[in-house]
């Protein structure tokens, strides 16, 4: 919470978050939809060229691997600003965003967000020696989850369950990470395309609009 606001101006942030949920919500599912289509992409390529045919000349190196994945993250940014500049476009230039509510909203997310941009900036200097992918995914399911769930006070509740979901997953990486390695292979390609791609394609299916 931003120390220099009042409890009355935190409140009344946190109380238009609440009302505009279905707003937010028709807004995330659109850039779940988006952010799911390109991660089953660069999943299904990237395991297409590991493990069926090296159409790419060699298998897919770390940084590659993470600088992928990072614009995969950078479009879907862009795109979820767009989604949400149309949405208020359409409002007529109504108050869909405004800027205490942003910021609060950020200031939630952000603790979420220091672990893995530090762990990030680590494997692309040296942490990709060592061949930590499994570590980096883990690290990204796991802190995105815990910045789903941080919403959980104004977001809607399927945003939580989608949290949750990441969480579990991320916890479950080093149970299933040797059999899904005999079984098919490439276990962060697998994991990231199942967390990323088709947990936001269900989320996206389960909650987007529809007419009355």
């Amino acid at each position: 919470m931003n120390e220099n606001a009042t409890p009355e101006q935190n409140f009344g942030a946190i109380r238009g978050l609440i009302e505009r949920a279905e707003i937010y919500r028709a807004v995330s599912v659109r850039t779940a939809l988006i952010g799911g289509l390109l991660s089953i992409l660069i999943a299904g390529t990237i395991y297409l060229n590991d493990e069926v045919t090296r159409f790419l000349g060699r298998p897919v190196q770390p940084r590659a691997f993470a600088y992928a994945w990072l614009s995969v993250l950078l479009i879907t940014i862009i795109v979820g600003a767009l989604v949400l500049r149309l949405r208020r476009a359409a409002s007529h230039g109504g108050d869909v965003v405004d800027s205490r509510r942003m910021n609060l909203a950020l200031r939630t997310i952000a603790p979420c967000l220091l672990i893995p941009t530090a762990f990030t900036g680590w494997f692309l200097t040296t942490g990709y020696l060592g061949a930590a992918e499994q570590d980096l995914v883990v690290v990204w399911i796991a802190f995105y989850g815990l910045m789903l769930l941080s919403t959980a006070l104004f977001a809607p509740p399927s945003l939580a369950l989608l949290g949750w979901a990441f969480l579990l997953t991320s916890l479950s990486v080093p149970l299933l990470a040797d059999k899904i390695d005999d079984w098919i292979g490439s276990v962060p390609t697998v994991f990231m395309g199942l967390t990323f791609g088709v947990y936001h394609l269900i989320y996206a299916g389960l909650n987007w609009p529809r007419k009355r």
